[in-house]
């Protein structure tokens, strides 16, 4: 049963991923806005709008098709990157800026508590890839 609920783990994971990845690069200087528009480090912007989609592509699609060796280190690399969504949406919330959160490019939707709520979700269940692999592993 922990082996499908990894496998269904992964799956959802890596294709959100690979999803938001996709979309963002359909709209990269729109997807720039999207990240200034935070106020963290908006200089920056332009370099993690191009980077940041390539790197959801990459570690999604690690998620749902690498080899069992390569999946413990997607899963880490999963859990960074919604930790660090995490921080600058709850920066944004707190801070009370009104904007997009920009998660799957352009035209996403405010910001709100829930935003807060699913990207702790969705880092819960990178983590639970993380150790279903390390107990798969001993």
């Amino acid at each position: 049963m922990k082996k499908v609920l990894a496998l269904l783990l992964r799956l959802g994971l890596g294709g959100l991923l690979v999803v938001a990845g996709a979309l963002k690069l359909r709209a990269p200087v729109a997807f720039a806005t999207e990240i200034a528009n935070y106020q963290l480090l908006p200089a920056l912007a332009p370099y993690v709008a191009a980077v940041l989609p390539v790197v959801e592509l990459l570690v999604g699609g690690a998620l749902v098709v690498a080899p069992r060796a390569w999946r413990r280190a997607a899963a880490l690399a999963a859990l960074a990157l919604l930790a660090a969504f995490t921080v600058a949406v709850g920066s944004a919330f707190f801070r009370r800026i009104n904007i997009d959160c920009g998660c799957f490019g352009t035209g996403g939707g405010p910001i709100t508590g829930l935003t807060l709520v699913r990207n702790v979700v969705l880092m819960a269940a990178a983590a639970a890839i993380v150790a279903f692999d390390e107990r798969d592993r001993a």
